[in-house]
């Protein structure tokens, strides 16, 4: 049967026979599972024991003959490799590697050589590791625990654990019974306690340390044993029971040091913490406790002066913070504070000096190297401990905060003073520390507009230090303590989520954030070498925060102090010259990145204008966009505008990104200029609407509104001039669009007005005919000039339309012309009802007809002839469908004699034209006619 299965029954039975007790059964049988496996440990411990001293044999004999064939005696014998086959290891019969070893082995021919087989070896399982798993705290505590029951000798350091919590139970049941007298009892603690050490002692030389863990048992009841006389039953003033007990630390550290004994030195310190805990009745007092505990960390001091023992230290710290905070949690009051802060400070110095002396008495090839958990660990603690001290004061942390920032910066600067290189980590963790506790001690001080201002300050300096001395995690730390300073702005508002409550009574503040993250984005374009590709990014981030959080400045600083009228054009003026800073700035540092943020300066501006068109339009507003300068402020938007524009004319970069910048450049040209047009339309609607103008008044201005931008823009187009040049395509093609279709609006609803003056109507000659007529031939020359880029549509369609809107001109002419003379209503119905206009319609149609089939004469144009014939057939038809209908009207039988003559004259003048006509172009033809 199993070892470990027969100890566990032997534990269980002699657990719940010697304690009549179920649980004294599970005690007993855990113990007996420990055993068991401590004794398959020690078995397997001795057979790789004897399998490494077969393997150093083994390397022993392949180096002598390797070195007989290196000798002198040999010169004449040819040169032999010198390695060692990495199959070699697993020759030997007597081994009985696993398999899978064995065959790996076999796979490789790979072999080393005898000068390189350590470094082989610890490269070889130094990859193995790095590309382990790294095992997780659970893991290293059970490593620990495991290590501390079956490596060694586990039996005598549970024996010795036992018989210490037996001590101090024998104490007090003894006690509490009253069996011996007190004096005795400790007396005879005491001797057991100095006779474990002689022991331990003598047998100091013996395997597993044994002799050592007889010591530290020692010392821990000798710990015992003073605090109880002095302390808890007063047999010898306190004053002697601690001087006693700090002899004890001195010896136990004087015999760990002495003997090189780490064990010693942790059984004697974690013995020394228990004593007091394991006797305490409650009614102890904290001065006494933390007396106690601050001469064995004095002990633990004077070690760390002498071995750099990093699990001494940390037994020392875990012990004396868990207390201590265990007692500030259950037992602190404020009245406690005077007796409760020496110690604090005291255990935090203790441990301060302890974490430099970790570092300073390395090993040479160790110098510098850094306990982080305790270098970080210690101020966490401490000054959490400090917070439950000085909570009901108001500047009490702050001025905590403030303190350890100095201690740490001044410490910083005095190891790097002594050792500038071999320290450089710890000294390096210092200034991080004292960076952070002197950036906690604004918070603690100042309200949370400061606190921000003060951060963000601090971020733009640590991602400075960061990008120069080419370190991540500095610039990390900058950009969050970035955004901290961003939300700390909430605690001041309360967390309200009204944006503009945050932020009303922050003006500083945002600027100061504003400066912080234009600040972060300069380091980063400055240092785009020593960040990485992603973080390159991060500029503009900054860059965006940067101009985001100066635009709200100067939107709330406007706002608050300006009358209502004055804020639509001082927000446009801010902007822009917001935005001419920062063309001035980007040129004066030469950043680019920080130029093509100007490209924001239209979407921004449109937007303010848009949102104030909004309010005009919903009737919450008189304003209008010319009033209180805000023509001027459109002037200066105009002139920054192009100024950004003109920079922008020569892309100094290829690629994708240049592509995409010249693209974008274009369409700013043209929507630059459909701002400024909308904008001064809004500002003739308000004239409109303010002044009452009359019906013919308001199309004459608004005819002069649309086309006279056209005619400029073709004027212009002929000139060499930037930026119709340079930007042809886009002033050709794309600019002109909104404002033909607003000309071709405006011409639908001039053909509802009957041009109705007040004076003698002329037809042709009065302004509303003259205007429509104007708008034919700006149409025709439009098209003419293959603006839309229309030069790769038919010629027909493009002499066509304008013809069409021709035709549709003349029909208005001649129902006006009815109108006034015929004295019919200018609507719809009435229109269509009156015999009359159909008869001038007839003929008007007929006549256009006999113009049409005359030209396709003229070019010999089959087509145009059929086109002339359909729309003599519409007549026909209209003639048979609604002018039939009243036959004996005087217009009706005047429209069937005109229409016949014509369609004689026309079937006379302009027969269809022969498929084989001449042999001329079209195109020529058309261009003669």
């Amino acid at each position: 049967m199993d070892k470990k299965v027969i100890l566990t029954l032997a534990g269980l039975i002699l657990g719940a026979v010697c304690s009549q007790d179920p649980f004294g059964g599970l005690v007993g049988g855990i113990l007996g599972f420990l055993l068991g496996q401590a004794w398959g440990f020690s078995i397997q411990v001795k057979g790789l024991e004897r399998e490494v001293i077969r393997l150093n044999s083994l390397m022993t004999q392949n180096t002598s003959e390797t070195v007989a064939q290196d000798s002198p005696s040999s010169n004449n014998q040819p040169a032999v490799d010198n390695t060692v086959p990495a199959t070699a290891l697993t020759s030997s019969p007597d081994l009985e590697p696993d398999t899978s070893v064995r065959s790996g082995a076999e796979k490789t021919s790979k072999t080393y050589k005898k000068s390189d087989w350590n470094e082989a070896s610890v490269s070889t399982f130094d990859a193995y590791d790095s590309d382990s798993k790294a095992p997780s705290l659970f893991t290293k505590v059970c490593d620990k625990v495991r290590d501390f029951f079956f490596q060694g000798n586990p039996v005598v350091r549970v024996g010795m654990l036992v018989l210490f919590f037996g001590l101090s139970f024998l104490a007090k049941y003894a006690s509490g019974a009253g069996l011996f007298p007190i004096e005795l009892r400790l007396t005879v603690i005491a001797l057991v306690a100095i006779a474990l050490l002689g022991l331990g002692w003598k047998t100091r030389v013996r395997h597993n340390g044994y002799g050592l863990i007889l010591q530290g048992g020692g010392i821990a009841a000798l710990y015992l044993t003073l605090f109880a006389a002095g302390k808890l039953y007063t047999l010898m003033p306190t004053s002697l029971a601690f001087g006693l007990m700090f002899v004890i630390v001195l010896l136990g550290a004087a015999l760990a040091v002495l003997q090189n004994a780490q064990i010693l030195a942790l059984m004697a310190t974690a013995g020394g913490f228990l004593a007091p805990i394991l006797t305490s009745d409650g009614t102890g007092s904290h001065v006494g406790l933390f007396s106690f505990y601050l001469i064995l960390n004095m002990g633990v001091l004077t070690i760390a002066w002498f071995k750099s023992w990093r699990l001494l230290n940390w037994v020392g710290f875990i012990f004396t913070f868990v207390i201590t905070s265990t007692w500030s949690v259950l037992s602190y009051e404020p009245d406690l504070y005077v007796t409760t802060q020496p110690f604090l400070l005291a255990f935090f110095a203790l441990y301060l000096t302890i974490s430099v002396l970790f570092s300073t008495k390395q090993p040479p090839k160790l110098k510098g190297l850094v306990d982080g958990s305790l270098v970080f660990g210690l101020p966490v603690v401490a000054f959490g401990l400090q917070t439950m001290l000085l909570k009901h004061t108001e500047y009490g942390l702050a001025i905590s905060a403030l303190l350890l920032s100095a201690v740490y910066i001044v410490l910083a600067s005095m190891l790097w003073k002594k050792y500038p290189e071999t320290h450089r980590l710890l000294i390096e963790s210092f200034i991080a520390l004292g960076a952070v506790f002197a950036t906690l001690a604004v918070p603690l001080a100042l309200d949370a507009s400061w606190t921000s201002a003060t951060w963000c300050i601090e971020a733009a300096g640590l991602v400075w230090i960061g990008a120069r001395q080419q370190r991540l995690l500095p610039r990390i730390a900058g950009y969050a303590m970035y955004a901290l300073g961003v939300i700390s702005l909430q605690f001041d508002a309360n967390f309200q989520s009204d944006l503009l409550a945050i932020f009303k009574n922050n003006g500083i503040g945002l600027l100061i954030l504003a400066v912080s993250a234009l600040a972060i984005a300069l380091v980063l374009q400055r240092q785009g070498r020593s960040v990485s590709l992603h973080e390159r990014y991060l500029e503009w981030v900054g860059i965006t925060f940067g101009l985001t959080w100066w635009m709200m400045f100067g939107l709330l600083e406007l706002l608050t102090r300006l009358a209502e009228h004055w804020v639509f054009a001082a927000i446009i003026v801010f902007i822009s010259l917001s935005m001419l800073g920062v063309m001035v700035l980007s040129g004066r540092l030469r950043w680019p990145n920080l130029l093509r943020a100007t490209y924001s300066l239209l979407p921004l501006v449109a937007l303010w204008i848009s949102g104030f068109a909004v309010v005009w339009w919903a009737g919450l507003s008189s304003m209008h966009p010319f009033a209180s300068l805000g023509w001027l402020a459109l002037c200066v938007f105009a002139v920054v505008q192009y100024r950004f524009l003109w920079l922008q004319r020569e892309c100094r970069e290829e690629g994708v990104k240049a592509a995409i910048e010249s693209k974008l450049t274009q369409y700013w040209h043209v929507l630059t200029a459909w701002l400024l047009l909308g904008t001064a339309y809004w500002e003739l609607q308000w004239w409109q609407q303010a002044m009452n103008w009359h019906p013919v008044l308001t199309l004459l201005l608004w005819f002069i509104a649309f086309t006279g931008p056209l005619v400029a823009l073709m004027v212009a187009l002929k000139r060499t001039h930037w930026p119709f040049q340079t930007y042809l395509t886009d002033y050709k093609d794309r600019l002109p669009v909104p404002l033909v279709a607003l000309t071709g609006f405006w011409f639908v609803v001039a053909s509802i007005e009957s041009g109705e003056i007040g004076f003698l109507y002329l037809p042709l000659l009065n302004p509303l005919d003259l205007m429509q007529l104007a708008i034919v031939v700006l149409l025709g020359y439009l098209f003419k000039s293959n603006v839309f880029g229309l030069a790769h549509v038919d010629r027909v369609y493009r002499i066509g339309a304008p013809a069409l809107l021709g035709f549709v001109w003349l029909n208005i002419l001649v129902l006006r012309t009815m109108h006034h003379y015929d004295e019919v209503a200018y609507n719809a119905f009435d229109l269509w009802q009156s015999s009359t206009v159909h008869m001038a319609l007839s003929i008007l149609w007929s006549l256009c007809a006999l113009v049409i089939m005359n030209a396709s004469r003229r070019l010999q144009n089959r087509k145009l002839w059929i086109l002339g014939a359909s729309l003599l057939g519409l007549v026909l038809l209209k003639l048979f469908t609604k002018d039939l209908t009243g036959t004996g009207n005087l217009a009706r039988i005047i429209s069937f004699m005109v229409v016949g003559g014509l369609m004689l004259l026309i079937g006379y003048l302009s027969p269809i034209p022969s498929r084989d006509a001449s042999n001329v172009s079209a195109e020529t033809k058309e261009e003669q006619v």
